[in-house]
């Protein structure tokens, strides 16, 4: 708790402070549990509290919050006094890198879900990816990977562990691993991609290498055709400044495993939305005109199942590429690689994509953003 605290001085949560999880509900201990947790650390946190380590805060009921904590102002006057710094922390080895949660489903077809870590046994299969996923982090905790300051705030960078994400659905009765599997845990994969300029690997600055409209061309691949050619996300009638909010329309038909009459309500006021009159009838309805053979992907479920692939994929060209000792940062559908790499990394991608899907899955090849304002940039390689 007090190296949590004090990581937390140092790299402040955006609240300011921790949920923790009493553990007084608990019934058993899963693979994910830390065993310091139960009713004992209740006990523990009002010691801490009582020792102005720490502040306690009580949970919102009707908001079904956690508890939380927070660093005390003495707590963190002695962690400044003492010159504790990132490079004093480090993660406790056996923390679980195969997760899976299951998706709630909250009324009817909507489509706002939460989701429950599930326990699972383990198969061979579950074994191989943890060996593989524990074999990455190796390899990346050796790696030299710094990042520049740029004076936009802290970036730990040797928060390096990769964890997989795996996804039940409601009705599954039990645990399968055919659905998400992305890589989760990577500090770069949170950092705004303007300050992602900043990473340097072996003190190389990195290009961004991105699987084209990845997935309505996975979605293609399942159909056992080929998409046209041009810009997938392209339709008439829709400006280019539109394109962000067709490509968030599509991935969510594709996602959908039900009838949408409606959009879904966006998050905030940055995400991309379609002009008022671009109605779920009619935006699907343009979709399919220019690409026919995905009716049969829209209204099935098929996200998840897409979302596994892409995974599947990006731990193939992971392996691949730590087999030839080159340093590569995934994020989803793409890769940070050294400059110097960006050949090898691109072939190794669509190398990869084409043994999975039996497909080409073109890799563009772009510039990291500028550090100062300049004109946008793209490799031609």
């Amino acid at each position: 708790m007090v190296a949590n605290l004090a990581y937390a001085v140092l790299m402040p949560p955006e609240t300011g402070r921790l949920a923790v999880l009493t553990g007084n509900a608990r019934t058993g201990v899963s693979r994910y549990d830390n065993p310091a947790f139960g009713k004992p650390f209740a006990g523990l946190l009002g010691a801490l509290e009582e020792l102005e380590v720490l502040s306690m805060h009580a949970p919102s009921m009707r908001r079904r919050e956690a508890w939380s904590i927070a660093p005390t102002q003495a707590f963190i006057a002695t962690v400044r006094a003492d010159g504790i710094a990132l490079s004093d922390f480090g993660r406790l080895p056996g923390e679980e890198p195969i997760i899976l949660k299951r998706k709630q489903r909250h009324s009817g077809a909507s489509s706002d879900h939460t989701s429950g870590l599930v326990d699972y046994a383990d198969t061979g299969s579950t074994v191989a990816m943890r060996e593989t996923v524990q074999g990455f982090n190796t390899f990346l905790d050796g790696a030299d990977v710094a990042f520049v300051d740029d004076g936009q705030g802290m970036v730990d960078h040797r928060q390096r562990h990769m964890r997989r994400h795996f996804v039940l659905l409601p009705e599954d009765e039990a645990p399968r691993f055919d659905r998400a599997g992305r890589f989760f845990g990577g500090f770069w994969q949170n950092l705004e991609r303007s300050r992602r300029a900043g990473i340097r690997v072996e003190g190389e600055e990195l290009v961004d290498l991105d699987f084209a409209s990845m997935f309505p061309r996975l979605a293609y691949a399942t159909t056992g055709t080929t998409p046209p050619d041009g810009d997938i996300y392209a339709l008439d009638g829709l400006g280019l400044e539109h394109r962000p909010a067709l490509k968030l329309a599509l991935n969510t038909l594709l996602f959908d495993d039900f009838r949408r009459t409606s959009w879904p309500l966006p998050d905030d006021d940055e995400t991309p939305r379609l002009p008022a009159e671009w109605t779920v009838a009619r935006t699907k309805a343009a979709i399919l005109k220019r690409h026919p053979a995905l009716r049969c992907c829209f209204g099935s479920g098929l996200g998840f199942a897409l979302m596994h692939t892409e995974s599947v994929i990006l731990a193939h060209v992971l392996d691949e590429m730590r087999a030839r000792g080159i340093v590569g940062l995934g994020i989803h559908d793409g890769l940070l690689v050294p400059r110097s790499r960006a050949v090898d990394g691109r072939t190794i991608m669509e190398t990869v994509a084409r043994e999975v899907t039996g497909h080409a899955l073109p890799v563009t090849v772009k510039a990291m953003p500028a550090r100062t304002p300049q004109p946008p940039t793209t490799l031609h390689i």
